[in-house]
């Protein structure tokens, strides 16, 4: 498959065990049942985080959520909003858990030099269409609770996209800081960090 950034498999498997240890390091009732899940039930660790977009590589995905964590770490360390530790954690790795099992290799035909040619694209399989940020939610509370402020952030970390009637993120921003933080975290993520990558 074609992607103009590749990740070794060195740092797709760096990658996956700082992930675990960061989650496990919360010690959240559920948590090991959630990277048990991560491991062996889906493909968190080698999924891309878009199909044409940023990290469209095998691996992305887990690095985009490594990218958010530390977006919105920098944010808490610098002291722009308060947040336990532990939701910095789990609302950023896991913001995206929805896309895990959620891409799939496709074949397509695109035209190259002016001849059709079959290639390999990552295309989307989805087989819970439930909505982005809903589905996440619903994946991670499979196995842990989250607090209500987490549930917002993953929730709305898309921003107004997360919804038709984009009056909810204004009002879950406006109880809940980290919502707007996450959000931007995400933004900085995908369209300055990866842009670059």
């Amino acid at each position: 498959m074609d992607a103009s950034y590749k990740l070794t498999n060195e740092q797709i498997e760096a990658d996956k065990i700082r992930i675990i240890e960061l989650l496990k390091s919360t010690e959240r009732p559920g948590v090991e049942r959630l990277v048990e899940w991560m491991e062996t039930k889906s493909d968190f660790f080698t999924a891309p985080a878009s199909t044409k977009y940023h990290l469209h590589c095998s691996g992305g995905l887990a690095r985009h959520s490594l990218n958010v964590y530390e977006r919105l770490k920098a944010k808490v360390d610098c002291g722009l909003v308060t947040l336990k530790d532990d939701t910095v954690i789990l609302t950023s790795l896991l913001h995206d858990v929805c896309k895990a099992n959620f891409y799939a290799v496709q074949k397509r035909n695109r035209k190259i030099d002016g001849q059709w040619q079959e290639v390999e694209e990552w295309g989307v399989d989805e087989k819970l269409p439930i909505g982005h940020g809903d589905k996440s939610c619903y994946i991670v509370q499979s196995f842990m609770r989250l607090s209500p402020e987490e549930f917002a952030m993953i929730r709305f970390h898309m921003g107004r996209e997360s919804d038709s009637n984009s009056d909810y993120f204004s009002k879950a921003a406006a109880v809940f800081p980290g919502v707007a933080a996450i959000h931007t975290a995400d933004l900085e993520s995908a369209f300055i960090v990866e842009s670059r990558m």
